[in-house]
């Protein structure tokens, strides 16, 4: 069965079975759309397999005839992360903000209700994301953001509706109230845009007041739009656990996101307030429709009054609508982004430089590749530059990459592939998928193996019987190559005792040892669950855009500043694992010969499965 399709209820009939007995309300909800208008994708130069939001466009005209036919009232909604996520989006940060921007044409167009905030959303600056706000028909909401100046953005709203007569029940007016919360670790990755400008609040506590202030504003219900994900049993924080949330009294539906899966559905297992097959989250109504427009969420809730008149949720119905191949795509969303369209892809097409080479990461989490090289030495070079003069020019600079296009959840075409001659703009843009600057930290040999530990995390613990390298409850992302020393991974230990073998020229590295980190501003901040850099240990804030820095490594071939070494490779005693990459990768199996690779046929989703021997 397609696990997009399942449709989770209770107590309400399926489209399919006819007219509700009860008034109903049909929520339709899109989350992490990350600028996927047209369903491009600008690094590759390809379709990613749908039409995006103008796919989007035609499931949502259809869910909402169906709701029409039916007696339902209805609202459309979007829980964030909007804003950010590609080329098209990063040209358009840099232009003035008006109605004919594609985004606020494209959601004005499909009349949206409202919009929740994403951490995304904010990277491009606040002013860009006012700007924005004030060209929207709908309201831009986030709860527990609380700016010195918020401009049109709002903390909550109450959209209006109106509910058919049907059953016995004349027709109303239903007033929805909507409540939008970022992750509290918001602050610490967008720390350097929120600076004296913004806080942001606990969300259990900005809902928990919001929710009564919404009642007493009128609404009759209240849907939660939770920019976070549904945690894993044994990452789970209290006063951002989704369930924690949903129970807070006064929300009556979730929209959750952020972690780019879906719900309901197989993508999360159970574990205690959630329920994949009824499609709730602490009993609550709940969904969660993919990203880059992979989805549109369905929620119809059943309502009914109680005692005091007032409306309350019976049951309810969840189901993802998959946006394949076969969704037609919406012309004026088409229309809308065109011009912008064109312009990016001309762009990207510049040549930028030259390789003599094939440059790929089809294989970053079973070895170091080149263009993880390539990337460290260019940060390198900025540090280098940078403090050059200072009394941190003195220390050992070490310089992290991480696995951003590596497969996981961007499926089997989510890797990068430069082939020899001219490199692209493109190519830049793939290797620097967010506009994070480059940061110099003072670190220790502790603090080092510490980050080592950390990423080392992502892969599946290993044992007799050979399974994933990965453990898919963590993005390729997270984990970092950090050149400049070696070590070994074994993935065979538990996790937090991995790393083995860490020296730098041959030497171990001490626990007291002192080095300078090369790494980009979200993970000093912390992103991706590594320690954050105290404001004393960030020798650097480098202003110089790393593509420039990209671009200039390309110009200037110069020697490795390390040694010729990988710097790092699996030492687990000939443990098996299966390496899951594009099918692309198999012309260059010789890559990793040293690994004993052999194929072993593609999964359902499109990926090349190859056994490896660590």
């Amino acid at each position: 069965m397609n696990r997009r399709s399942t449709y989770a209820s209770t107590g309400v009939v399926p489209p399919e079975g006819g007219i509700p007995a009860k008034p109903r309300l049909r929520i339709l909800a899109t989350t992490d759309l990350h600028m996927q208008i047209v369903g491009h994708d600008y690094v590759g130069d390809r379709s990613v397999g749908h039409h995006g939001l103008a796919g989007i466009a035609t499931l949502i005209r259809t869910a909402r005839a169906e709701a029409a036919e039916q007696g339902a009232a209805c609202i459309l909604l979007d829980n964030g992360d909007l804003l950010q996520g590609n080329a098209l989006g990063d040209q358009l940060a840099q232009m003035p903000v008006t109605q004919t921007h594609p985004l606020v044409a494209c959601v004005n167009h499909l009349h949206y209700d409202g919009l929740g905030l994403g951490n995304h959303d904010l990277d491009h600056g606040l002013p860009y994301l006012r700007a924005v706000a004030g060209a929207l028909d709908m309201p831009l909401i986030s709860t527990n953001l609380h700016l010195t100046d918020p401009g049109p953005l709002r903390r909550w709203a109450v959209v209006s509706c109106l509910l058919p007569a049907v059953a016995g029940h004349p027709s109303s007016r239903l007033r929805v109230g909507l409540l939008s919360v970022l992750p509290g670790r918001t602050a610490i990755w967008n720390r350097e845009v929120l600076e004296n400008e913004a806080e942001i609040i606990c969300p259990f506590e900005s809902l928990r007041s919001a929710a009564l202030t919404l009642r007493a504003e009128g609404a009759d219900l209240t849907v939660l739009l939770a920019h976070m994900g549904i945690a894993h049993e044994g990452e789970i924080t209290t006063e951002e656990d989704i369930c924690t949330l949903a129970q807070i009294d006064g929300i009556d539906a979730v929209i959750t996101g952020h972690t780019h899966l879906r719900f309901p559905g197989e993508d999360h297992g159970p574990r205690e307030g959630v329920d994949t097959q009824a499609g709730t989250l602490s009993d609550r109504p709940a969904a969660m429709p993919g990203f880059g427009g992979s989805d549109l969420a369905v929620l119809d809730l059943a309502l009914e009054r109680d005692a005091q008149g007032r409306w309350t949720v019976s049951g309810h119905q969840s189901h993802l609508r998959d946006n394949s191949t076969q969704t037609l795509a919406d012309p004026t969303v088409l229309s809308a982004a065109r011009v912008s369209h064109i312009g990016v892809r001309r762009h990207l097409e510049e040549v930028v430089g030259h390789t003599d080479t094939a440059l790929h990461n089809y294989f970053a989490l079973a070895m170091p590749t080149p263009i993880d090289a390539l990337s460290a030495r260019a940060q390198a070079e900025v540090i280098r530059q940078g403090v050059a003069g200072t009394a941190d020019s003195e220390l050992p600079i070490l310089a992290a990459t991480a696995a951003h296009t590596a497969g996981g959840r961007g499926g089997p075409g989510h890797f990068l592939h430069i082939p020899p001659g001219a490199v692209q703009r493109r190519h830049i843009a793939g290797l620097l998928p967010y506009q994070n600057a480059v940061w110099a930290l003072r670190l220790t040999g502790a603090a080092l193996r510490r980050r080592l530990e950390k990423a080392a995390e992502v892969f599946a613990p290993l044992d007799s019987t050979p399974g994933p390298l990965l453990d898919p409850c963590r993005p390729p992302f997270h984990c970092d190559t950090i050149f400049g020393v070696t070590y070994a991974i074994d993935p065979c230990r538990p996790r937090g005792r991995r790393i083995t073998a860490l020296s730098r020229q041959g030497a171990p590295v001490r626990p007291d040892q002192k080095f300078l980190l090369a790494t980009n501003q979200f993970r000093a901040a912390g992103g991706g669950g590594f320690d954050r850099a105290a404001g004393d240990d960030v020798a650097l804030r480098s202003p110089l855009p790393l593509s420039d820095a990209l671009i200039a490594a390309l110009a200037t071939p110069q020697p490795c500043p390390w040694s010729d070494a990988l710097p790092w490779r699996f030492d687990a005693a000939g443990a098996q694992a299966v390496l899951f990459t594009s099918p692309e990768a198999l012309p260059f199996l010789q890559d990793i010969a040293h690994l004993s690779p052999t194929p072993r046929g593609m999964t359902a989703s499109g990926f090349a499965q190859i056994a490896i021997r660590l």
